[in-house]
């Protein structure tokens, strides 16, 4: 029987992950295709993560405000995009960095961890992206586009050469992302990542 995209990343965590509180499974909320995700929170494996992102500061708490008992409930760990106030204030699991902010952390040191736990990553589309997410010193990156996106459908992914290269090089942790689905997702069965991120076909 096929694998799925879950039990995949199951595998990759438990053989890659060094950090042990890394999840194997990140999903994203998205304007257009997740903007609420409620319903989705129940069918989520226990130990993964969601990370609000792509709204307002008002809009990301209306968010967390509605989810966080729902992710509580269901054991799933809550972390919001580019801010830490929002963070601190709900009590969060950690914060998503977009490349542009990594880039900002980088360029003044590395990231100070607020408390003991809290997860960090970082979206990274390049090497050099990976590299700076390196020196903040944050807990893990996620890599993409690793295939054709619904999100990008016209967007350019990274090859198979660019991504053996980012891997073999990479100091840090990295999860998938883009165009993950069972089929993708088998593809990277013996790769270095320690889990898969996405907005759909992750479960």
């Amino acid at each position: 029987m096929a694998q799925t995209v879950s039990e995949l990343a199951r595998k990759l965590n438990h053989r890659n992950a060094k950090n042990k509180r890394l999840p194997a499974l990140l999903f994203m909320t998205d304007v257009k295709r997740l903007p609420d995700p409620s319903a989705l929170i129940s069918r989520l494996p226990k130990k993964s993560a969601l990370i609000v992102r792509h709204f307002s500061r008002r809009k990301k708490e209306e968010t967390i405000l509605k989810i966080k008992s729902l992710c509580q409930k269901h054991k799933v760990m809550l972390l919001v995009s580019d801010d830490f106030y929002l963070a601190i204030k709900h009590r969060l699991d950690g914060v998503h960095f977009s490349e542009k902010s990594i880039k900002k952390i980088a360029s003044c040191g590395k990231f100070i961890q607020l408390k003991p736990g809290f997860l960090t990553t970082a979206a990274c589309h390049s090497q050099t992206a990976i590299k700076q997410a390196e020196r903040t010193g944050i807990d893990a990156a996620l890599l993409s586009p690793l295939f054709t996106t619904q999100s990008h459908p016209e967007g350019r992914k990274l090859n198979h050469y660019q991504r053996n290269l980012i891997f073999s090089n990479a100091n840090i942790q990295i999860y998938g992302l883009g165009g993950i689905t069972a089929q993708t997702a088998r593809s990277l069965q013996n790769s270095p990542l320690v889990g898969f991120a996405g907005i759909s076909g992750l479960i």
